[in-house]
């Protein structure tokens, strides 16, 4: 199988690297649908289905923006409540995710991203919600 590639379309307005999530790695690798266990999605972007995010979101709904960085009251609550669960249970931060965007723009945020996820035992993506590697099945202590 080739190594997995980050894409921009794989970047949610919220931030969110749907490369590193595990349902889309479940999809993209393969893995077998587990009702209650596992889980398939294309990604936010490809799905076309309006998340928490841009449901609550009129300027995200009339396209009005790409990313919630592009607004000026980001974070709102809606991006704070997801950003401070992704923090405690996988340490990672969506709001950050942006600012990086924002400031380094999106091919350096993606070189960023493959660098931090890429398993070290087969070099394909470590899933941020379960540390897992789909391919080889490594998973980060």
């Amino acid at each position: 199988m080739e190594k997995a590639k980050f894409t921009p379309e794989l970047i949610a307005p919220c931030g969110m690297n749907c490369g590193i999530c595990k349902a889309y790695l479940a999809y993209s690798r393969g893995i077998p649908k587990k009702k209650g266990k596992v889980i398939h999605c294309p990604g936010c972007l490809p799905r076309r289905k309006n998340c928490f995010i841009k449901r609550n979101c009129k300027m995200l709904k009339k396209n009005e923006i790409k990313f919630c960085f592009e607004c000026k009251d980001m974070p709102c609550e809606n991006l704070n409540r997801l950003d401070r669960r992704y923090r405690k249970r996988y340490d990672m931060s969506m709001v950050e995710n942006l600012k990086e965007i924002r400031d380094k723009g999106i091919n350096e945020f993606l070189k960023t991203q493959e660098e931090k996820y890429k398993c070290p035992k087969c070099g394909d993506v470590i899933s941020v919600h379960d540390m897992t590697c789909y391919v080889c099945g490594y998973t980060k202590p």
